[in-house]
């Protein structure tokens, strides 16, 4: 008989029907304790279905709620150190406002200074050069053309500018052609 349950069975379907058959005894109880077991199945599938998403509803609005007070004591706390710290700096921005100040009445009697300096600087090259002009007029011509002849371009035109015509003409007579002609060029440009 175990050759012929062999033969017309093989494993894998004698396999099966054992299966279908304990799926009907399993679905038969079920459907006899069905109904009396349904809250149990309700807890259980609560309790899987929070540790599957991982989320406890109340517990979660409890976190975030702690954990916007929390953030909300911080901008507190961060507001009144803020507000200390501009306390402690409006006497440093009046004692800036102060030097700022300062600095800028220094800095406009540095200019009335060096305008002043620039000034008798000015008047003191112009006596100088008051007394060259003096100087050199007084002179012979021979003997002023002389001397010029060895000082540079520029301070012979200067001098000669502030000649009368007269005097700076027999100069410029007695003088090496090409420089005399070179001072006359640079004299011309300057009126």
């Amino acid at each position: 008989m175990k050759r012929f349950i062999k033969r017309r069975f093989p494993l894998g379907l004698s396999l099966l029907v054992c299966l279908i058959a304990g799926k009907l005894l399993l679905s038969s109880a079920y459907l006899r304790l069905g109904p009396s077991l349904q809250p149990f199945y309700n807890t259980v599938l609560a309790e899987e279905k929070q540790q599957v998403e991982g989320l406890d509803p109340a517990g979660e609005n409890r976190k975030l709620a702690e954990m916007l007070r929390k953030k909300e004591q911080e901008l507190k706390d961060r507001e009144i150190r803020l507000a200390r710290q501009e306390q402690e700096l409006v006497p440093l921005k009046e004692e800036i406002d102060r030097k700022l100040e300062e600095l800028e009445e220094i800095q406009t009697q540095l200019t009335l200074f060096a305008k002043d300096l620039a000034e008798r600087e000015e008047a003191l090259n112009s006596a100088r050069m008051e007394h060259l002009v003096s100087l050199y007029s007084a002179m012979a011509p021979a003997k002023a053309a002389e001397i010029m002849d060895k000082l540079n371009l520029e301070t012979v035109v200067l001098i000669l500018s502030q000649m009368r015509g007269k005097i700076a003409g027999q100069i410029l007579a007695v003088m090496d052609p090409e420089k005399g002609a070179k001072i006359s060029e640079r004299l011309s440009r300057q009126n």
